[in-house]
């Protein structure tokens, strides 16, 4: 497979959450001037934002997310990073297969420019 080089602007989440009832997108449901930073920075520059959730894992900013108040206990971490890691795994997977994607269209372009 082709190595990807995939560039991430990443933060933890936050206590303080919006406690509206109804799912909320991950950026909107964490009340943080630092997530708030980091997202914005992210934007900015163009790459990709992601939030560490202790409850649901990694989260894209429009991930939508119900309100929940739970702080990742150290018997949980082990079960967790596992979690974690697996989510990493698919999102590197399912961004390679799209460059991978654009690279096949690339390539055909060229030999149809060729021919």
């Amino acid at each position: 497979m082709i190595g990807v080089l995939i560039i991430v602007f990443c933060t933890y989440c936050s206590d303080d959450k919006d406690r509206s009832h109804e799912e909320l997108p991950a950026i909107q449901r964490y009340r943080s001037n630092r997530i708030q930073s980091v997202y914005n920075a992210a934007m900015s520059l163009g790459f990709k934002f992601l939030i560490l959730s202790g409850e649901y894992g990694i989260l894209e900013a429009s991930d939508p997310i119900p309100y929940y108040d739970h702080l990742l206990q150290s018997s949980e971490v082990s079960e967790h990073t596992k979690r974690v890691a697996d989510q990493m795994e698919a999102q590197n997977e399912d961004e390679a297969k799209k460059y991978i994607k654009y690279l096949k269209i690339a390539l055909d372009f060229v030999v149809e420019e060729v021919k």
